[in-house]
């Protein structure tokens, strides 16, 4: 993966300086015309789009010894809102500052804060974590770069958020749980590009990382007695709550320009024309999404099946990670536009590191599961709407990308399952690219990837077992910005 992406980086090196020699140096450089549109002013508007939640809780009981690792809550959902803000424009530079208000769908459920655990008789043991977070808010700074009708922008500020947390456990068929609502806070940061549709409305494409700090629950739990079995513990939960959001929104601007007649359009971003191929850099963030469970079986020479019994134990539901990281590469396509429809095949190649650890089946005994995705790539295709210097798209196709999994199994003996392969599946996602400055543009874009699941196995010498399995999904949300140079004259 190194050397491909030092390729691509050879390549885009390589098409700049035939793109420079093939433009007069004046105009390559040359800034955009100061726009006629402005930014300045209050503006409203509504919002809507996905959250990815990414939340870690440290189970134990009170007074016991610390255990050696955590559960994972992977909470996702739709969000809706609305926000209000005012900019500050000068020259190119836009300064401002906004607060939104978000109604959120995001629940999970995750197992094996203790343990997580479904025995070959039948019987259970299991304490989980489910999250709600109902609702967020943040109040940010903007600070970004206009050009014509559309403004790339940075943003960052604080952010609260009411979520609903339930510790639950489960011994056989004896059950409880208990709720608690908290009021969380932490910070926002994230950037987006927005651009002007007609009049006073403009449309934005917006990314935002919310990080909240750490809270510490203690929950009286009380289950059963169900046929003779119960149990009444004092649970306590440290959670570190982190978010990640992809949304779209429409806003109207209040006494900056006329709502009647539009604003004069930059001529070179009138003329701007997407059709050729174009070489480019991209960085950004990943959260994945992982399901897993593990199966030890049982050696039948140990242990005949017989009524009522199963060859293995396992986990008692599917377990989550939830690994992320930075992730840099760069990307290559081409485009034909046809009036403002513009139709194109890109395809990319990412470094990553994206990892995660958590509790397997017993986190009492120490057994742990553990993910990174060391690199991925697409093809895919495009399709948009381009208007005055931007374009808005979606994209779909294949995807591929090396996984390596270490698993650990405690019994007689500690047993560890590592593999590391390449799988293939899908992706798909959208975004919105503008026009910087000659052959410049720069992108903001979402990808969903989903690369199946797969099951691995170990051989083991246990008094128990003979062998060791695990079986897991792996599905991935990226968040990304890009450079583009498009080759040749427009």
């Amino acid at each position: 993966m190194k050397q491909v992406v030092l390729a691509g980086t050879v390549l885009l090196a390589t098409a700049i300086g035939a793109n420079a020699a093939d433009l007069p140096v004046k105009a390559f450089f040359k800034a955009p015309p100061v726009p006629s549109w402005s930014w300045s002013g209050f503006y409203a508007g509504v919002n809507a789009g996905y959250s990815f939640g990414n939340d870690t809780f440290d189970e134990n009981f009170v007074g016991a010894a610390q255990l050696p690792g955590v559960g994972h809550v992977l909470p996702r959902g739709a969000v809706a809102g609305g926000q209000l803000g005012y900019n500050w424009q000068f020259g190119h530079v836009v300064f401002g500052v906004e607060a939104d208000g978000q109604w959120t769908g995001q629940r999970d459920t995750g197992c094996g804060g203790l343990e997580c655990v479904l025995n070959f008789n039948g019987e259970v043991g299991a304490f989980s974590m489910r999250h709600e977070l109902n609702w967020f808010a943040t109040a940010r700074g903007r600070v970004g770069l206009a050009n014509e009708g559309y403004l790339i922008y940075a943003t960052g500020g604080a952010a609260w958020a009411g979520m609903r947390e339930t510790a639950m456990g489960q011994i056989d068929e004896a059950r409880g749980e208990v709720a608690v609502n908290n009021v969380l806070s932490g910070w926002a940061l994230g950037g987006g590009i927005e651009a002007r549709l007609w009049g006073n409305w403009s449309a934005k494409v917006e990314y935002l990382h919310l990080d909240f700090n750490g809270t510490t629950t203690t929950s009286h739990i009380v289950g059963g007695p169900v046929a003779g079995v119960g149990f009444d513990v004092m649970s306590l939960a440290k959670t570190r709550v982190t978010d990640d959001i992809a949304r779209v929104g429409l806003n109207y601007g209040f006494w900056n320009t006329p709502a009647v007649a539009p604003a004069p359009i930059d001529p070179s971003a009138a003329a701007w024309r997407w059709t050729g191929f174009y070489l480019g850099i991209n960085g950004g963030y990943g959260t994945g999404n992982t399901t897993f469970q593990q199966y030890n079986f049982i050696d039948p020479a140990v242990l005949p099946p017989g009524p009522g019994i199963t060859n293995n134990v396992s986990s008692f539901a599917p377990q989550k990670l939830g690994p992320r990281g930075a992730l840099a590469g760069g990307q290559g396509g081409f485009n034909w536009q046809i009036e403002h429809v513009v139709v194109g095949v890109e395809a990319d190649a990412q470094w990553t590191r994206q990892d995660d650890v958590g509790c397997g089946q017993g986190c009492v005994s120490g057994e742990s599961e553990a993910q990174r995705l060391n690199w991925f790539a697409t093809a895919r295709a495009r399709l948009g709407w381009a208007n005055d210097g931007y374009l808005l798209y979606v994209t779909g196709g294949g995807a591929w990308g090396e996984i390596e999994q270490t698993s650990t199994m405690v019994s007689s003996d500690i047993f560890t399952l590592h593999s590391k392969q390449t799988r293939s599946g899908w992706v798909g996602g959208g975004g919105i690219e503008a026009r910087l400055v000659g052959n410049w543009t720069a992108k903001a874009e979402y990808l969903h990837i989903d690369l199946g699941s797969t099951t691995n196995s170990l051989a083991v010498t246990d008094i128990f077992y003979n062998s060791f399995s695990v079986k897991s999904s792996f599905r991935d949300d990226i968040f990304r910005a890009g450079l583009n140079c498009k080759l040749g004259m427009n």
